[in-house]
C-alpha cells in the first residue's frame, strides 16, 4: 500500500511539474483585438485560418501559405511589424544570391538545420541555422543581396523578433 502511495505521489508531483514548465502563450481569435485582424487581413487577404498567439507584447497570427508556415507579428496598435517565413532546410527557397554565398563561404560543409526569411518595416534578411558534428550550432544572417550581416553561436530561445538588432 505504502508503495502504490509513494508511485501515485511521484506521478501527480511530475504532472505538476510539466505542467508548471507549460508556457501556453495561445490566444482565442476572440481576443485577438479587431484592428489587429483587420492588419492581417489588409497584408495577407488570402488567410482564411490563422492562429494567434502572443509573444514580448504581439500579436503573432500563424498560418499556411503556399505550402510555407507563416507568423506574422502586429504590435498593439495594430501595425505590421515583421513576417517569418519558415523555408525548412529547403536551400531552393533563397534568392540565388543568399544560397551562392552560403554554398561558397566557410560552412558549406555543414548541415542546414533551418532556414527563415524575415520581412520587416526595415529591411528584409534571412537566417540559416547550420550544424556540424563537433562544433557549436550557428546562426547565419544574410542580406537579399547574400551579405552575410551576423555569424553567431547559436542559442536556445534566441528568437528572431520585429526589435531584433545585428
Amino acid at each position: 500500500m505504502k508503495t502504490n502511495v509513494l508511485g501515485l505521489f511521484g506521478v501527480l508531483l511530475s504532472v505538476l511539474v510539466l505542467s508548471a514548465c507549460e508556457k501556453d502563450d495561445d490566444i482565442r481569435v476572440s481576443d485577438v483585438p479587431a484592428n489587429v485582424l483587420n492588419t492581417l487581413e489588409a497584408k495577407y487577404p488570402n488567410v482564411s485560418r490563422a492562429e494567434w498567439e502572443s509573444k514580448q507584447g504581439y500579436y503573432v497570427a500563424d498560418f499556411w501559405q503556399e505550402g510555407i508556415e507563416t507568423h506574422v507579428w502586429i504590435d498593439a496598435k495594430a501595425e505590421w511589424k515583421m513576417t517569418e517565413l519558415d523555408f525548412g532546410v529547403n536551400l531552393q527557397l533563397l534568392p540565388e544570391a543568399v544560397r551562392n554565398a552560403f554554398q561558397n563561404g566557410q560552412y558549406a560543409s555543414w548541415r542546414v538545420d533551418d532556414i527563415d526569411k524575415y520581412e520587416r518595416t526595415d529591411r528584409t534578411f534571412y537566417l540559416i541555422e547550420i550544424e556540424t558534428k563537433g562544433q557549436q550550432d550557428r546562426d547565419l544572417f544574410f542580406g537579399e543581396d547574400g551579405t552575410l550581416l551576423k555569424d553567431e553561436v547559436d542559442r536556445d530561445n534566441n528568437d528572431v523578433t520585429p526589435d531584433t538588432t545585428f
